[in-house]
């Protein structure tokens, strides 16, 4: 039995002024945080993140050394480097240096989401952005579902419950799990709303 989605974020200066994190929280339910370079490298033996996000600026390359630790550590999620502004040079060492992707000065957090939505899809074996299964397809990037072609209306709830099981095919997830993707751990209700929901799904599907 797998873990909910997970995605680890680094940054060794704590920004309050960044509302990335929230955004992400808000669209992939679990986002962890650390400003602790040991930390992240602790919590990546520990956990199964779907990516990791590391920010980085041209004046701190002196951070590049997580990328190097985690590739050497044979972290299976895709390294993400996140940075408003950075030159060629910069871009050529942290790419280098083993990150999957750079991202820089993304216009939107929805920008990003959908980059790391990608990075994730490929990492776990999609190649393309819809997920199919028999009738339904799920295009994870405009989050939208599509039954025999025809679209689906789900709320945001039911869609992330139909989008982790299409993700895990194959996988039992417990009802705690999935409240777990669906809540981050906070105001919980009771394990039986996975039964209402997965219900609902299947009306609707």
């Amino acid at each position: 039995m797998e873990a909910p989605v997970k995605i680890l974020s680094f940054e060794a200066k704590s920004n309050k002024k960044d509302f990335l994190t929230p955004f992400l929280r808000s669209r992939l339910a679990i986002v962890e945080e650390t400003h602790d370079a040991d930390e992240a490298l602790d919590l990546v033996k520990f956990y199964d993140y779907y990516a990791i996000l590391l920010h980085l600026s041209e004046e701190r390359l002196g951070e590049l050394e997580i990328v190097r630790k985690l590739r050497l550590a044979r972290v299976r999620a895709p390294l993400i480097a996140l940075t408003s502004s950075m030159n060629e040079a910069a871009r050529l060492r942290v790419l280098q240096a083993g990150a999957d992707d750079l991202i820089v000065d993304a216009l939107s957090h929805e920008e990003i989401f959908i980059k790391v939505q990608n990075l994730i899809r490929r990492s776990r074996g999609f190649q393309d952005n819809a997920l199919r299964l028999g009738a339904v397809e799920i295009n994870m990037n405009a989050q939208k579902i599509y039954a025999r072609g025809k679209p689906v209306t789900l709320t945001k709830k039911e869609y992330q419950i139909a989008e982790i099981l299409a993700l895990r095919k194959g996988v039992v997830l417990s009802k705690e799990a999935i409240l777990d993707h669906l809540y981050g751990g906070l105001d919980e209700p009771n394990p039986k709303i996975i039964d209402v929901f997965i219900c609902k799904i299947r009306k609707k599907l």
